[in-house]
C-alpha cells in the first residue's frame, strides 16, 4: 500500500485499488493530470478499507478483478462509507455481474476502454452524484436501477438536511455544499449519512436521484455560526 501526497485544488479526491502496480500508477497519473487528488493507492481490499476510513475520499475506484472483490465486498464498502462514490473499473465486454455491483451500492461501472477524457468526465459526474455505467454494459442488458424498497418521506428530514439533499440533487460536491451553507465539509458528510439513513437510501447517487424525482428545490440560508 502506498500513499500519494500530491494535492490539486479540484475539489475531488480518490482512493485507487488495482492489483497491478504498473496499471495502478498509470491510472493515478491520469487522475492527477485531470485535477483529482489521489489520496492513496492499494492492491487489496483490506488496505482499501483502511485508506477509505483514514482519508474519506469522494471516490473509491477499484478494479473488479481484485481478489475477493465481489458484490458483497462492494456492499460492505457502501454500507461503511455511504457518502463515498464507489466506482468499479472493468475490462470491456467482461462477463460480469455489473448489475449486482450497482445493486450492491456501486455508483459507476466504467470500462478501461474509455478514453482518458471520457474517463475523467465520468468521474466528475460520479463525484457530483450521477450514476454512470459504461455503454457496453448497458447494451443487451435490461438495467433496473429501482430501489429495493421505497424511500421514506423526505419530511422526516430536518430543515438543514433537506437543504443538503437539495444541493446533492443539484450536483453539488461536499466542498461546494459546505461553502454554500457556510458549514464544514465534515458536517456535510454527517448530514449526508443521516439523510441516507433516514430515507433508507444506499448512496449519494440514490440521494441525488431521489431529490430530482421529488423536485426538491429550496432557498438556502447560511447558518449564523460556522460548524
Amino acid at each position: 500500500m502506498t500513499s500519494n501526497s500530491k494535492s490539486l485544488d479540484s475539489g475531488y479526491s480518490v482512493i485507487l485499488a488495482h492489483p497491478h502496480t504498473l496499471i495502478r500508477e498509470g491510472i493515478a497519473r491520469i487522475l492527477q493530470e485531470g485535477g483529482f487528488d489521489v489520496l492513496g493507492q492499494t492492491e487489496d481490499l483490506t488496505s482499501l478499507h483502511k485508506l477509505a476510513s483514514q482519508y474519506k475520499p469522494d471516490i473509491v475506484l477499484l478494479d473488479w478483478e481484485i481478489s475477493e472483490t465481489q458484490a458483497d465486498a462492494i456492499k460492505g464498502l457502501s454500507v461503511t462509507f455511504p457518502d463515498i462514490s464507489i466506482v468499479v473499473l472493468t475490462l470491456p465486454h467482461a462477463s460480469g455481474e455489473f448489475l449486482e455491483a450497482l445493486a450492491a451500492g456501486a455508483g459507476g461501472y466504467l470500462s478501461v476502454n474509455l478514453s482518458p477524457e471520457d474517463f475523467m468526465q465520468s468521474l466528475y459526474m460520479l463525484a457530483k452524484g450521477s450514476l454512470v455505467v459504461a455503454k457496453e454494459k448497458i447494451e443487451g442488458e435490461e438495467v433496473d436501477l429501482t430501489l429495493e424498497k421505497p424511500p421514506a418521506p423526505y419530511e422526516e428530514l430536518s430543515e438543514r438536511e433537506t437543504e443538503v439533499l437539495s444541493l446533492v440533487g443539484r450536483g453539488r460536491t461536499n466542498r461546494e455544499i459546505a461553502e454554500e451553507l457556510i458549514i464544514s465539509e465534515h458536517t456535510v458528510k454527517v448530514h449526508l449519512r443521516t439523510i441516507l439513513n433516514k430515507l433508507d437510501l444506499r448512496n449519494r447517487q440514490q440521494a441525488a436521484s431521489y431529490a430530482t424525482k421529488i423536485g426538491l428545490v429550496k432557498e438556502i440560508k447560511p447558518e449564523q455560526n460556522q460548524a
